[in-house]
């Protein structure tokens, strides 16, 4: 890629916005969302975090994290939607680093190269220079693992073959050596997301409602069941923004891991806004304790 006009070191563009700009503030509110969170689970493959603004997310984004723990990684990858593109296939980020206010992850260049040999994942450095997905992740990569090399990859439309050959290229990278975060909120409610399946009369019943579709899909997260998972979305009308990445993941996960519900919050719950909201969900993917 010698000669392209992207910057070879992707610039964060969230920082001041969606969490701190400020190297020591930023490290400091990560530290405290740690307090009082949950014990490393052993053998932990893959974790589900939210990928909201930190005021509203982070700390049930450190659940997961937590869970995960700091043992060594050889590599990170983090697998969630394109917001402000109509994806089609997979995109992978193809630049040397990603810098954020904590410092550079570097990308694992040799993954990126084969797993583009599938026709239907490609290089596409613009589809992400906007999105919040990946980069909300990385200051607790940055706070566990800084050593390990980073794949960033966006999720798009899938065929039924296109899921299933990357279920198979996904399924020898979930393994103890490396994370596997998906990067998703939960239900988003309200006028502006265009999904309104009780009207905005009060706080109790949109928590409510949002509570049972919330509680509907983890169910068969957990399990875990991608098909059961994507039918319960697609007949409910559960607009989880990383449905497609999550069920890739959950049919990729090796036998006998299980999920754990670690932390579940919403927006609703802490700024009291009732009329547009957004769920989040920290759940660790690995085998059940003996």
């Amino acid at each position: 890629m010698s000669g392209s006009p992207v910057p070879r070191i992707k610039d964060a563009h969230c920082a001041g916005r969606w969490y701190p700009a400020d190297p020591r503030e930023l490290s400091a509110l990560i530290g405290r969302f740690f307090v009082d969170t949950c014990r490393p689970r052993p053998g932990c493959v893959a974790i589900l975090v939210p990928h909201g603004a930190y005021e509203h997310a982070g700390r049930t984004a450190a659940y997961g994290y937590a869970a995960a723990g700091n043992r060594f990684r050889r590599r990170v990858l983090v697998l969630g939607p394109s917001h402000l593109t109509a994806l089609r296939g997979v995109a992978l980020l193809g630049v040397d680093a990603y810098r954020t206010p904590l410092g550079e992850l570097t990308l694992d260049e040799r993954l990126t190269a084969t797993l583009t040999q599938h026709p239907f994942v490609r290089v596409n450095p613009a589809v992400f220079m906007r999105e919040h997905t990946v980069e909300v992740q990385l200051p607790f990569v940055q706070r566990l693992l800084p050593d390990c090399a980073l794949l960033p990859m966006l999720v798009g439309e899938l065929t039924d073959a296109e899921r299933a050959t990357l279920v198979d290229a996904l399924r020898p990278l979930l393994v103890p050596e490396n994370l596997v975060i998906v990067s998703s909120d939960l239900v988003h409610y309200g006028r502006r997301f265009q999904f309104l399946p009780v009207p905005p009369t009060d706080a109790e019943t949109v928590r409510a409602t949002v509570r049972r579709l919330d509680d509907g899909a983890l169910e068969h997260v957990l399990v875990p069941d991608a098909d059961a998972f994507q039918r319960f979305c697609t007949e409910s009308g559960a607009n989880v923004c990383g449905r497609e990445a999550l069920a890739v993941v959950l049919a990729a996960l090796p036998a006998g891991v299980r999920g754990e519900r670690l932390a579940y919050a919403t927006s609703l719950g802490v700024t009291g806004e009732y009329e547009s909201t957004v769920s989040y969900a920290a759940v660790a993917f690995a085998p059940p304790p003996e």
